[in-house]
């Protein structure tokens, strides 16, 4: 912290996360502009709704992880109190979570259907997706923070 390296860090991460933000939103904004929300789930493609869904699992990891970075920089060190910390440890692994595994579904996905020319059934509403990528890093981030492993690090 003494070098002055703790700010740039913070700052430059701030800065990376938001310019993704801005890219998160504007993919938001001009999908629902060129088609209408209420087909969503009935005319939208597949590959249409995979990219607001990334979006927006990017969006939110890049609005909690932002505010984790400002908090630093503004009390010019780690997060306090321990709960605070806590929950920004929540969010990131429940979207990073989220993330990691719906960009593996996708892959798998077309997987499928390029070898074996076969859609994989996600169910009405992408219900069994949206649980299986959300779900998952949900349940894994209640049990890490039942088990008391989010929060602050001491360093030896």
């Amino acid at each position: 912290m003494q070098d002055g390296t703790f700010v740039y860090l913070h700052s430059l991460a701030i800065g990376s996360l938001s310019t993704s933000l801005i890219c998160a939103i504007i993919t938001i904004v001009l999908s629902f502009r060129n088609n209408n929300y209420l087909t969503f789930f009935s005319k939208w493609s597949r590959s249409e709704r995979y990219v607001v869904y990334m979006a927006i699992c990017d969006g939110i990891f890049n609005i909690s992880h932002t505010i984790e970075h400002v908090h630093g920089l503004v009390v010019f060190g780690h997060a306090r109190p321990k709960e605070l910390c806590a929950f920004y440890g929540f969010m990131v692994t429940v979207f990073i979570g989220a993330q990691n595994l719906l960009v593996n579904v996708i892959a798998i996905s077309v997987f499928f259907i390029i070898y074996f020319d076969k859609n994989i059934n996600f169910g009405k509403k992408d219900w069994k997706l949206l649980l299986y990528c959300f779900g998952v890093p949900f349940v894994g981030a209640v049990a890490a923070a039942a088990g008391d492993q989010f929060g602050p690090i001491e360093l030896l």
